[in-house]
This record gives structure tokens, C-alpha cells and sequence, in this order.
């Protein structure tokens, strides 16, 4: 245990020290990496605490268990277990990942993946044109300046971009490894589960949301069958501050950068610095209470004789919606001016032109963004 916990030392250290140097020059993608190194120093705990991989997991091609495997061979076993965060083909697979049996052969797998590349860019291009264009986004005014509304749009707009981007990649990996012959379409489902799902807070996080980080924040949770409510409800807690702290470190990340640029711009030490480290957990520390409150409705409702039926699922529908609307508010506030302020080349006017925005150009010539910055200015 004690080489262990060296070890785990040894990583989270170095992850530490690479936050103050990793930068890609875009706010998104900072944070981005920033959660993500959040991400692996919850993997090093489990990995390297928590777990005994090699005694403990198995894939489902092993024929010998994999501390029995020559280096080499346990080496790149290591490294596909570690680099599979939803346990496709592992021991540890999760049975709430989606599944899609409509895929027979690799062409229709490929094909299908291919026209999702192709919506799921047009959504990211459109989610992006927005947040260019809107003035909220390029200033300090609310997300809930707008009206509520267009305060919908603005706290979606960002998410859209992210669920875009991950859709992107993932279905870009999923093309290159099935068309080479490297997997099954069967190893590679949908990113995130279906919308209809999403009907209450439970089952967003649970079914529609992306798993990939589920089974670090689950494992450090410790899950049991049968918990008392108590328990349970501690431990969703405690799952919720593990992607907390993930999303936190994309906070530390920009805070670096928001240090460096102040730090060459500003002649004197009088100009506020601001600060934004730990202004991504709220939006996550309030989801356990959003859980809680809809458990006790559906608890009441159930002694009151109301079973699910499609109104009550709409009902859900609109819950999540407004819940989500309103608890995002302060964590995109507070993200959005500091970021612009380290940012302070911005990615507003100057940013390149969208597929969207090109297409409207020269087939309607209908300059869009100017078109979109004009009314949307107005609001």
C-alpha cells in the first residue's frame, strides 16, 4: 500500500505542476483540459488506491488473467483498460451505457456514425455562431439579461457546444477504428444516451448525460446494494463533488491564464485580478438537491396513486428544463467574465467565419453573424 500511495503521490504531482503550463490558447479548450487533468487525478486514486486492476478487471478477450500476461502484453493492457473510461468489453462496463442494435455491418455502422458527424458539426458551427454573436457573451452583462428565453439559449449554448464536440470526436474515432478493422461496432455506442430519458435530474445524469466519467466518481463513492436512503443520497453527494473537482481544475487552469495575461498587460499593481477558481462547482453541488426534492415528489405522487404515464413525463421534462436553466446561471456568470478577461483576445468579431455563416454568405448573401450581433443586441 505504501508503494501505492508513492505512487498515486508521485502522478497527482505531476498533474499539479502541468496545470500553470498547459495551454492551447482557446478558453474552451483550456477548460477543457483542465477538467480533464482533474479527470486523470481521480483515475490515478482509483488506479492506483482504490483498485488491483490487474487482479481485479478483465477484459472480455482474456483468456489468462492479466497479472499473469508477459510485460509488453500487460503494459498495453494497462493502457487500453485505462484509456476505456465506460468499460466497453471490460468487467467494469456499465449497463446504463446505450445501446444501439440497429447496426448489423460496419457500413451501416459507418454510415450512421457519419451523418451524426455531420449534425452534430452543424450544432457545434450554430452553438458557436451564438455565443460569437451574442453580446452577452462578449461582455459582463447576465445570461439573464435577455429575458428568460434567450437566458434558455445562453445557459444551453455552451453545453451545446461541449455535448457537439465530444459527439464529434467520439463518432470520428468510431469511423477509424471500425473502417480499419480495429473494432466492432458494438465497442463503440453513442457518446450519451437518449433525450427521452431526461425526465428527471436522476436520470439525466444517469442515462442521457455522457458516462464517462461514471465509473471514477462511482468507484470513489463506493457503491453498495441495498443502502439506506441516507447513504445513498451521501453517496450521490459524493459523486458530485468528484466531477466538482474536475471542472474545478478547468477553473485553475484559467486561473493561470487570467494570471499571466494581467500579469503583462498591467503597468501597476492596482488592477483587480479576478478570481475564478471554484466557480464551476455550485452548478454540481446543487444537482444532489435537485435529486433530492424530485425523489420526494415522486415519493408523495406515488402515495397519492399517480403512476408515470406521459404526462408525467413531460411534467419532468419541464422540471429538469427550468431546474438546469436557473442552476447554471452563476456558474456561467462568474466563468464567463473572468474567462473573457483573461482572454483579452477574445474570440468575439475576429474569430473565423462559421460553415453556417459561409454558406448563408454566398448562396443567400446574407452576412449572419452581423445580422444575428444586430438583434441580438436589441434584447
Amino acid at each position: 500500500m505504501s508503494w501505492r500511495l508513492i505512487g498515486c503521490s508521485v502522478v497527482v504531482a505531476i498533474l499539479a505542476a502541468d496545470l500553470p503550463l498547459a495551454r492551447t490558447g482557446n478558453k474552451k479548450f483550456d477548460y477543457l483540459f483542465g477538467a480533464t487533468l482533474g479527470t486523470t487525478v481521480l483515475q490515478a486514486i482509483r488506479f492506483l488506491l482504490l483498485v488491483r486492476p490487474l487482479e481485479e478487471y478483465r477484459h472480455e478477450a482474456d483468456k489468462v488473467p492479466a497479472y499473469q500476461l508477459p510485460f509488453i502484453q500487460r503494459y498495453f493492457w494497462l493502457f487500453k483498460m485505462t484509456n476505456s473510461p465506460r468499460g466497453i468489453g471490460w468487467s467494469f462496463k456499465s449497463s446504463l451505457i446505450p445501446v444501439d442494435p440497429r447496426h448489423r455491418t460496419r457500413a451501416s455502422f459507418i454510415a450512421s456514425r457519419l451523418q451524426w458527424l455531420f449534425s452534430h458539426y452543424l450544432l457545434l458551427e450554430a452553438a458557436t455562431l451564438y455565443t460569437r454573436c451574442n453580446p452577452v457573451f462578449l461582455s459582463e452583462a447576465s445570461v439573464t439579461s435577455q429575458g428568460y428565453v434567450l437566458q434558455c439559449l445562453n445557459v444551453a449554448a455552451i453545453p451545446c457546444q461541449l455535448y457537439a464536440l465530444l459527439t464529434c470526436v467520439h463518432c470520428t474515432l468510431a469511423v477509424l477504428a471500425v473502417g480499419a478493422n480495429l473494432d466492432e461496432p458494438q465497442a463503440w455506442p453513442q457518446p450519451f444516451g437518449h433525450w427521452k430519458n431526461a425526465y428527471t435530474v436522476r436520470k439525466f445524469w444517469g442515462k442521457t448525460w455522457h458516462q464517462m466519467s461514471r465509473h471514477v466518481s462511482a468507484r470513489i463513492s463506493k457503491p453498495k446494494e441495498r443502502e439506506p436512503w441516507g447513504v445513498t443520497y451521501r453517496r450521490l453527494c459524493y459523486a458530485f463533488m468528484c466531477s466538482a473537482f474536475m471542472h474545478v481544475c478547468g477553473d485553475v487552469l484559467l486561473q493561470f491564464r487570467i494570471w499571466d495575461d494581467f500579469s503583462s498587460t498591467s503597468t501597476s499593481g492596482t488592477t483587480a485580478v479576478p478570481n475564478i477558481i471554484g466557480y464551476s462547482a455550485p452548478y454540481f453541488i446543487l444537482q444532489p438537491v435537485g435529486v433530492l426534492v424530485e425523489d420526494a415528489i415522486i415519493e408523495v405522487g406515488k402515495r397519492m396513486g399517480l403512476k408515470e404515464s406521459t404526462w408525467t413525463r413531460m411534467v419532468g421534462y419541464v422540471w429538469v428544463w427550468v431546474f438546469t436553466s436557473y442552476s447554471l446561471v452563476f456558474s456561467m456568470d462568474a466563468l464567463k467574465n473572468a474567462a473573457q478577461a483573461g482572454y483579452l483576445t477574445g474570440e468575439g468579431a475576429g474569430a473565423r467565419a462559421t460553415l453556417i455563416e459561409m454558406v448563408a454568405d454566398r448562396v443567400f448573401g446574407v452576412q449572419l453573424a452581423a445580422v444575428m450581433s444586430s438583434w441580438l443586441s436589441r434584447m
